[in-house]
């Protein structure tokens, strides 16, 4: 018996079961909006919540379906939800629950299912993207990734916890339990378009800039000692970790303490993004003030496009200090690729405070077009241009101040 004929038996109307809510099943449609509600809620309160996906033989058997929500509408608390994630899955949702109270629901449920299989993905949100950074290194270790923690409080869960949230199977007969990962959610898929879009222009400006490369390389080798590139961890798409190319302008023995106090600044007191250049940061060397203002220190970036680390238009991808000073509601910007430009930057950039940033990079993650990011790199050119002359009437300012 087919799901439409088993609705009709119901006195329902024929309609497509994932775009109508139906004896407590929310439709697909209403359940992905429950979803991102609930989202919301936790990025305002920071509270977490779990999101169990089943797997039950579902697609075409009404009879399992109704069987399935007999049995979670008399489990569940009022605030949860129930419904369809697609057109074989069904959901539930769990506000103010943890993994393990996620798992320890799909055990229950298996219980009272009888011999019926299940297949259960459990996914936690906020599932915290925090550096898993040695002890008093300030470096990244084991595989560059960003490890993960139910706990709001930015610490990381027990050893017992994390065993039994990332538990791969179940001593339930019958019950198969997996950890999903809340981008799987959240996070699109990069578009093809702006895959091949970054794949050309990369290599065209690789091409086209090559001379450029090289006479920045003489410069750096010419008035310092070290490396011609720098590269640093940065964070990117769904937190992970990667290596960020640049041209060096600082000192070998550079401290990062002066610029992590001064990022902390930014973002407590929520002021406007003040560059260290601009404060005559003791670390940069001769003539490398001059690279940063025209950007030539960013080329390198280029490398990072063409292996898909970053995006020619995306949201500036931040270091792991300053990602944990992150609200909950502000890691939404990992989820679009970085770029070497963005909307905050051609909207204003160090006059923006640093809540200002964050919303423009989260407003390109989900308004991203083929034309929104040509739009943005027609508008990074002028933008370049105006801080340059900006800087040099400042400095024309200040020294007729002095004089």
């Amino acid at each position: 018996m087919s799901f439409l004929r088993f609705r009709k038996q119901l006195g329902l109307l024929a309609r497509d079961p994932l775009t109508r809510t139906v004896d407590g099943v929310r439709s697909r449609e209403e359940f992905r909006k429950a979803l991102l509600r609930e989202r919301a809620a936790s990025d305002r309160n920071e509270h977490g919540f779990s999101f169990l996906v089943f797997d039950g033989g579902f697609a075409g058997n009404p009879a399992a379906v109704r069987d399935f929500a007999d049995v979670l509408t008399r489990r569940i608390r009022r605030i949860d939800e129930i419904g369809w994630f697609d057109q074989h899955h069904l959901g539930v949702l769990l506000p103010y629950t943890s993994a393990t109270g996620a798992k320890t629901l799909a055990q229950d449920l298996c219980r009272k299912m009888g011999s019926s299989p299940l297949s259960c993905t459990i996914y936690t949100y906020p599932d915290q993207w925090l550096p898993d950074e040695g002890a008093g290194s300030g470096s990244i270790s084991g595989s560059d990734t960003m490890s993960r923690s139910v706990s709001l409080s930015k610490r990381k869960t027990s050893d017992a916890d994390q065993d039994s949230a990332q538990t791969n199977t179940s001593p339930e007969e019958g019950l198969t339990l997996s950890r999903g990962r809340h981008e799987e959610l959240f996070t699109n898929p990069v578009p093809t378009w702006k895959r091949a879009f970054d794949i050309v222009g990369s290599l065209t400006a690789l091409v086209c800039l090559s001379p450029i490369f090289l006479l920045v390389a003489i410069v750096i080798k010419l008035v310092s000692r070290g490396p011609i590139f720098y590269k640093q961890n940065r964070v990117g798409r769904d937190g992970k970790v990667f290596r960020i190319w640049k041209f060096r302008t600082m000192c070998g023995d550079a401290d990062s303490t002066l610029h992590q106090n001064h990022l902390s600044s930014l973002i407590t007191r929520d002021s406007s993004m003040t560059k260290l250049d601009a404060l005559r940061d003791p670390r940069i060397f001769p003539f490398a003030n001059i690279m940063r203002r025209c950007y030539l220190d960013e080329l390198p970036q280029l490398i990072n496009v063409l292996r898909g680390e970053m995006s020619q238009v995306g949201p500036r991808p931040c270091i792991p200090y300053e990602a944990q000073e992150y609200r909950l509601w502000q890691t939404q910007r990992f989820e679009a690729l970085p770029g070497m430009t963005g909307l905050w930057q051609v909207n204003g950039k160090n006059k923006t405070t640093f809540k200002e940033m964050i919303r423009f990079d989260i407003a390109y993650s989900r308004r991203c077009s083929f034309w929104l990011d040509v739009s943005v790199l027609l508008k990074t050119v002028p933008a370049i241009v105006g801080e340059i002359l900006e800087c040099v009437q400042n400095g024309k300012t200040h020294q007729t101040q002095r004089e």
